[in-house]
């Protein structure tokens, strides 16, 4: 149980914010984008690979990668992999998909979304140490009565992900496989920032 197992992460920053009516992913969090805030709560993992999925804003993504990318102090970080995925207005469920299809290995995955910042280090810490408790299994957060992401699937779920489709992402597999999967309490999952005030709120929160 000590032994680390590696895993790997996907972040997914690909849809157009209509309304948060800019990209959102690129928001200030604390003096650094949103989306960076996400990844540096990922990196606390240590993750083989971990990829991002752009879409709607690519471009401004991609400008910003060195800012987006700035790693820790720790050699053994990884650059992170932005992927472009174009057909992005499908929804998040084939974002997801295309995503988890750059990852064709047999490390389980981690799913986050952009637009949490609310989930800390201590979270994904108590989601990974549910998940090696039972790894045959789905770890994923429960919050407001439900299930969701950030989540940990093993890899043999990876094919079921590839079928996500629509708005409703991993959420769909979540449900269906109740007995497969281990929840972890985690009320910051709750919020997402959909508009300009949800941020403000909480930018407050966070302090």
């Amino acid at each position: 149980m000590n032994e680390k197992i590696i895993i790997d992460c996907l972040i997914l920053a690909a849809g157009s914010a209509s309304r948060f009516g800019c990209c959102k992913q690129l928001a200030d969090w604390h003096g650094r984008p949103l989306l960076a805030a996400c990844i540096a709560t990922a990196r606390t993992l240590a993750p083989a690979h971990l990829y991002v999925v752009g879409g709607a804003f690519y471009p401004q993504l991609l400008q910003a990668l060195p800012e987006l990318d700035a790693k820790p102090k720790r050699r053994t970080a990884k650059a992170i992999e932005l992927l472009e995925y174009r057909a992005w207005d499908l929804g998040v469920g084939n974002s997801l998909a295309f995503g988890v299809k750059q990852l064709q290995n047999s490390n389980p995955v981690l799913v986050l979304l952009a637009d949490q910042p609310l989930i800390s280090a201590q979270d994904l810490r108590n989601l990974y140490r549910a998940w090696r408790k039972q790894p045959e299994k789905i770890a994923c957060a429960s919050f407001s009565n439900t299930l969701g992401v950030p989540a940990i699937f093993p890899a043999k779920f990876k094919a079921r992900l590839y079928e996500c489709r629509g708005d409703r992402g991993a959420k769909n597999i979540l449900l269906q496989n109740a007995n497969n999967v281990v929840p972890v309490a985690m009320p910051s999952a709750e919020f997402d920032i959909d508009t300009p005030a949800d941020l403000t709120t909480y930018l407050k929160k966070a302090i």
